[in-house]
């Protein structure tokens, strides 16, 4: 997934690393909760990126 395939208003979470590519990339509207495992550990609020959307 490229950046200009992003919708406006959502977050895209990549995942599985896998010889310097991502498997798999999940979309999420902003206001999800989106938890970022460890070694980050925490879960992340999109709901204040609602305002920076068109």
């Amino acid at each position: 997934m490229s950046v200009q395939e992003v919708p406006v208003g959502a977050v895209v979470v990549y995942n599985q690393p896998e010889n310097g590519r991502y498997l798999h990339a999940e979309k999420l509207p902003f206001g999800a909760s989106v938890k970022l495992p460890d070694p980050v550990g925490i879960i992340l609020d999109t709901a204040p990126l609602k305002e920076f959307a068109d």
